[in-house]
């Protein structure tokens, strides 16, 4: 009887012991994605609502409003960061453009501020006869990369990926200041007026960006130059009138010092192999 039970608490022992060697899974990890996150300011609206809909499903309202697209590291919910600045309303750039149309949006476009990115925000005005999507709005000028429905990258940033998953905890991006009041630029913003176009299939939302993409008709493209591209800080939201395709600096840093260090050891070890077969 006493070997029996003594064998028992050896076996509990032992089962006690694997389970404090065994790493705890954190309570709360999360699932962080690098992509496009999708918002809207509604007529009517004054701050950034994140879109349940993905950009073809999304139909834009009858009177002024804001879209915005921001790339940046977030759960895929209302508490990403939001495009910048958070404040910006379609009177601060917009403001009497457009006015024979029944739907007129201010379109944003934040890279965010990871290294690479293009400068910007940058923004543009449209007006349209008829209700279009989000996704209309947004290649009216811009560039996109979609796969799976999914919007990848607009225009050309990032260079590769789609909406990366980054397991917790995230990594440290700049500190997010107090916003600054953006100062309207006197640079006037050519608009464009296109034909309706046909209406997109609505879709369930998808993460982590809930962008379904459809073919839209023909648009047409206002390219007058290429931004400069120093990387946005969060203290320098200002908006600045979109006036072609930002380019985004090389994310790809080649390891030039291994190489050369690589190299030197090569050299060195051939040259001791040479003096030692000249040697008597």
């Amino acid at each position: 009887m006493t070997r029996c039970v003594g064998r028992v608490a050896a076996a509990v022992a032992a089962v006690i012991l694997s389970m404090l060697a065994t790493p705890a899974a954190p309570a709360n990890a999360t699932t962080y994605y690098d992509y496009w996150a999708y918002w809207h300011k509604q007529p009517g609206a004054s701050s950034w609502q994140y879109s349940s809909v993905g950009s073809s499903g999304y139909y834009l309202k009858q009177g002024t409003q804001v879209e915005g697209w921001r790339f940046a590291l977030g759960t895929a919910s209302p508490s990403d960061p939001k495009p910048r600045p958070t404040n910006v309303s379609y009177d601060q750039y917009c403001a009497g453009k457009d006015t024979d149309k029944t739907y007129r949006v201010l379109l944003v476009v934040d890279y965010g501020t990871q290294s690479g990115a293009p400068a910007g925000p940058v923004y543009s005005c449209y007006g349209f006869d008829d209700s279009v999507t989000g996704y209309r709005v947004l290649t009216q000028q811009h560039s996109e990369r979609d796969s799976g429905g999914l919007i990848c990258a607009i225009d050309g940033y990032p260079h590769s990926g789609c909406g990366e998953t980054v397991s917790s905890p995230a990594p440290h991006h700049t500190a997010k200041p107090t916003p600054t009041k953006p100062r309207a630029t006197p640079q006037a913003v050519r608009t464009v007026t296109p034909a309706a176009a046909a209406p997109a299939a609505t879709h369930q939302p998808r993460s982590p960006a809930q962008q379904r993409t459809t073919q839209p008709s023909s648009a047409a493209v206002v390219s007058t130059g290429r931004p400069s591209t120093e990387s946005t800080s969060e203290s320098a939201p200002t908006l600045r009138p979109f006036t072609g395709a930002p380019a985004a600096t090389s994310n790809s840093s080649f390891p030039l010092g291994l190489v050369l260090g690589v190299a030197g050891l090569i050299a060195l070890g051939g040259g001791a192999i040479w003096l030692r077969r000249r040697s008597p």
